[in-house]
This record gives structure tokens, sequence and C-alpha cells, in this order.
């Protein structure tokens, strides 16, 4: 088992997309969907992404990722609440 933080945990391996494992000591952060601060988190960290020069690509995902939240918010309003 390994803990993400005081709320989760994965009893999984967690990799990237391609193989590479996540060191186990290295800190891990899990957003959910239905954080109701979840979008304006990620709008902040593409502008982030996008002042440090990160590759387009990144951004790129940043943007689909908040298409994704905010979808996911809308279509799931019962389920959206302010961090707990």
């Amino acid at each position: 088992m390994r803990q993400i933080d005081f709320k989760y945990k994965t009893s999984g391996d967690i990799t990237k997309m391609d193989g590479t494992p996540i060191p186990p000591d290295e800190p891990l952060v899990l957003f959910r969907a239905k954080d109701k601060l979840l979008p304006a988190l990620l709008v902040q960290y593409r502008q982030l992404c996008q002042d440090a020069g990160s590759p387009q690509q990144q951004v790129e995902a940043v943007d689909e990722l908040i298409k994704s939240v905010e979808t996911w918010q809308e279509q799931n309003q019962d389920k959206v609440k302010i961090p707990d």
C-alpha cells in the first residue's frame, strides 16, 4: 500500500504512461473532479506551465483536463462540493 495523502491510498504500482515508476519516496497529489475548486486550480496550473516554458503538449493536456473536469461537474452538480 502507498499512501497518497491523509484521505487516499493505492495498492497498485504508480507509473508514468510509458511504464516509468514513480519513486515511492516522491510525494503524490490527488485531486478529484468533484472538488469545486479544481477547475480554477487547473487554469492557474496551465498558466504556470505556459510561463515556465512547458512543452505545448503539456499545456494542451491541461486544457483537455480542464474541459473534462468542467464537463463532469456540469453533468454531476449533485456530487460537486467544496474540499473537506
